[in-house]
């Protein structure tokens, strides 16, 4: 009985090093600790920023899994920021169109262009289960915008 106790308190005490070891490891190294830092950013919806830090910290240390992980979802996440902004800014452009009297056909066509562009962007979109479901859902309200516009300057032309 005594050896099976002293057996496990070697097995704890190994156990505890190596996890401290780990842990320092962890703790130090600089391409960790900017994942870290990556994630935390990601985390606060400051996508560029997490993107950058991942890429760098992924740079130190390839097998570095956190920072290619958080640069990967950063990546995706940008996608969708950038396509609600393009979104936003056409969107804008289109109700500068819409405020005159009559759209001309050049107008009209030029409207139906980037609808086109807009669709064709939301379906080469990856969506993944970590990114903001307020991005995601943002991105399909803006998508459903340009389809009924398009398909309505279909019936019109």
């Amino acid at each position: 009985m005594a050896k099976s106790i002293k057996r496990y308190k070697n097995w704890t005490l190994l156990t505890l090093v190596l996890l401290l070891a780990m842990g320092a490891y962890f703790a130090f190294n600089p391409s960790y600790q900017l994942s870290l830092e990556a994630k935390f950013h990601y985390s606060m919806s400051d996508y560029e920023k997490a993107y950058d830090l991942s890429s760098e910290a992924y740079e130190m240390e390839p097998y570095n899994r956190m920072a290619r992980s958080v640069m990967v979802h950063s990546k995706y996440a940008l996608r969708y920021v950038h396509y609600n902004e393009e979104s936003k800014k056409y969107l804008d452009e289109i109700r500068t169109y819409a405020n005159q009297e009559k759209i001309s056909a050049p107008e009209q066509t030029r409207i139906k262009m980037m609808c086109d562009i807009m669709i064709d962007k939301h379906n080469k979109m990856q969506p993944t289960i970590l990114i903001d479901k307020d991005l995601v859902k943002e991105a399909r309200e803006n998508y459903k915008k340009f389809k009924k516009l398009n398909e309505n300057l279909t019936k019109e032309l």
